[in-house]
């Protein structure tokens, strides 16, 4: 029988990997800009994050779940809530390689909130976004854009899939758009406060309390 990892990467292969980028959402498992990436930028990212999933040596029990791939973090690094400097520091459980041409590698100061508070639970948790690619303005590849619901709505196969796939004992929404895609699969979820704009405090202080009771 094929683990849970196994699964999980089959499943993101076949329905998330070869999806076409758009005007406003880069998928940057699949699609590479010449203006920012390196060359095999896309294949090195989709092995990134498989080195982020054969890390784990059992399954998580708490699946804490993003809005979307922000543009210093998984849009460059393949990884959720992950930047390239991240992956390069040696800090983290896994090793990566960064994607982008611009130095020093990108650093995302949500990523750093996250596995800051986060790291010494590991591996109990696993890290993924409600929307997984990168969405952006128009004409402007590196932005950042709030996604709009039908964009959510429109990955809820995915998430849900990704749920099943992991049956975590826990779910946690980083976010109000995470949470109302894990309330539109039918996910109970405890939310959090997204680090963004100055919501870090806010956010290791909801993940201290989810985090307090045994799960």
């Amino acid at each position: 029988m094929r683990s849970w990892k196994q699964r999980l990467w089959d499943f993101l292969a076949a329905k998330l990997f070869p999806l076409p980028s758009t005007r406003e959402l880069f998928n940057q498992y699949n699609d590479e800009d010449p203006a920012c990436d390196l060359p095999g930028a896309a294949g090195i990212r989709r092995e990134n994050l498989r080195g982020y999933l054969w890390c784990f040596d059992r399954r998580p029990a708490v699946l804490l779940v993003g809005e979307a791939a922000g543009p210093w973090g998984a849009r460059f690094s393949g990884v959720p809530f992950t930047s390239e400097r991240q992956l390069e520091g040696g800090a983290l459980p896994f090793r990566g390689r960064k994607t982008s041409n611009h130095e020093p590698p990108y650093a995302e100061r949500s990523g750093a909130v996250v596995w800051g508070a986060l790291l010494p639970r590991f591996p109990g948790f696993f890290l993924w976004n409600a929307l997984p690619l990168h969405p952006h303005k128009k004409g402007e590849p590196l932005s950042i854009r709030t996604p709009g619901a039908r964009e959510i709505r429109a990955f809820c196969p995915i998430l849900k899939e990704t749920v099943r796939i992991l049956a975590p004992k826990r779910i946690i929404a980083i976010g109000r758009k995470a949470e109302h895609a894990l309330e539109r699969i039918g996910a109970p979820c405890l939310y959090v406060r997204h680090p963004a704009q100055a919501g870090a405090a806010r956010f290791r202080q909801g993940i201290r309390q989810v985090f307090s009771d045994d799960y």
